[in-house]
């Protein structure tokens, strides 16, 4: 499993010179500018990434790996639309399965019409390709068809995706399968290479938590720069550690990769508050765009507007932000969000000695195992055990 030191930035800056020293000796290997592209992406340098991509496009404009790595570049970059083309004006496109996989997730992410989806279930249905050819290709199939609630034509897709798994369907099979009652068996992910994503939920919904952490680690040194594993081994290590030191460091570093990212931003802010870094944090939250207060994100914000608040001293503001987030959370039946927010500003008030803040912690985690929603009895374990070290003796 990955450590915070094998995603540090000095050691993929060191990987960019090895990269740019071996294309200086060939410089027609389109998979090690694939390579270097990967490397700038994760470091935030975009358009050095960009470059390196059409140079590999160049290079090898048929070749599969390539044109899934521009695609998942350009989806990254919030440009899935770029994603779409490419591979539409690619003639091998409808005879990959590989492709046509590619295809349909990014035209579901660009919000377009996939126009593989008929050669997409012909290939599946006459299994023309192994199994493992067409996993990615039946996880997507199987996920755009949950738009049309036919639940037994999903398992059958995921079912198909199973029988040889990538990572990838895996991964999307785990996220799926819930929602159309598909029961997983363990092995059917134990022995998928590279599965730190599955394996990481999987730990995560056991309460498994430090394998969890770990898995997650592992697959943000995998992606380095995608934000998804960096948000959740962030979020577990600032419930698992004692100091936010981890959560910073690691949302740092995906901070690099997508600095635009709101929810990045405002877990920064969150953490840096929580470590007494109030100035800095209210410059991670000063970047995040203005959304409307009764949105799930906006809600959020206005809850570490609120932690902000109390921690400078301004106990007024502080309820009212945490206040209007419940209020908003409660609106809209969003009880998992009313929950965290309620445990966190039960904290708050526990630090300045309100009275209220025991009967508002006891509610909020009776709330939280209701709900059993694994994060959020992690985290009102953790606001219960801040709440009695606040109470002292």
């Amino acid at each position: 499993m990955a450590s915070l030191d094998e995603l540090a930035p000095d050691d993929m800056h060191r990987a960019v010179r090895r990269l740019r020293a071996d294309l200086n000796a060939f410089d027609r290997d389109p998979l090690a500018h694939v390579d270097l592209a990967r490397m700038y992406a994760a470091l935030g340098a975009t358009l050095k990434a960009e470059r390196q991509l059409r140079v590999a496009l160049g290079l090898a404009p048929h070749h599969r790996l390539v044109l899934r790595a521009a695609v998942r570049f350009y989806v990254h970059v919030q440009a899935p639309d770029e994603a779409v083309h490419l591979l539409r004006r690619q003639p091998r496109t409808p005879q990959d399965p590989w492709l046509m996989a590619a295809e349909i997730s990014a035209a579901m992410v660009a919000g377009l019409m996939p126009r593989t989806i008929k050669r997409a279930r012909e290939a599946l249905e006459r299994r023309e390709f192994h199994p493992h050819h067409t996993s990615e290709l039946a996880a997507a199939l199987g996920t755009l068809e949950l738009q049309d609630a036919k639940p037994k034509s999903v398992r059958r897709r995921l079912q198909q995706a199973l029988e040889q798994p990538t990572e990838n369907a895996l991964a999307q099979v785990q996220w799926a399968a819930p929602q159309v009652r598909l029961d997983m068996d363990e092995r059917q992910w134990l022995n998928v290479p590279r599965n730190f994503e599955a394996a990481g939920w999987a730990h995560y919904e056991a309460q498994q938590f430090q394998a969890a952490r770990a898995a997650y680690l592992a697959w943000f040194q995998d992606e380095p720069f995608s934000a998804e594993p960096a948000i959740l081994a962030g979020y577990l290590s600032h419930l698992l550690d004692s100091t936010p030191s981890r959560a910073i460091d690691l949302t740092r570093r995906a901070l690099a990769a997508s600095p635009d990212e709101d929810l990045l931003l405002n877990n920064m802010a969150f953490y840096l508050a929580e470590d007494g870094q109030l100035d800095l944090a209210q410059q991670y939250l000063a970047r995040t765009q203005p959304l409307p207060p009764d949105t799930e994100l906006g809600l959020t914000l206005s809850a570490t507007r609120g932690l902000i608040a109390f921690r400078r001293g301004d106990e007024g503001q502080g309820r009212a932000l945490y206040e209007q987030a419940i209020a908003a959370a409660r609106a809209r039946s969003l009880w998992e969000y009313e929950t965290l927010a309620t445990l966190y500003y039960s904290r708050e008030l526990a630090r300045i000695q309100d009275p209220s803040a025991t009967d508002r912690l006891l509610r909020a985690r009776l709330m939280a195992e209701k709900i059993a929603e694994p994060g959020l009895v992690l985290t009102a374990q953790r606001a219960t055990a801040d709440v009695l070290a606040l109470s002292g003796p």
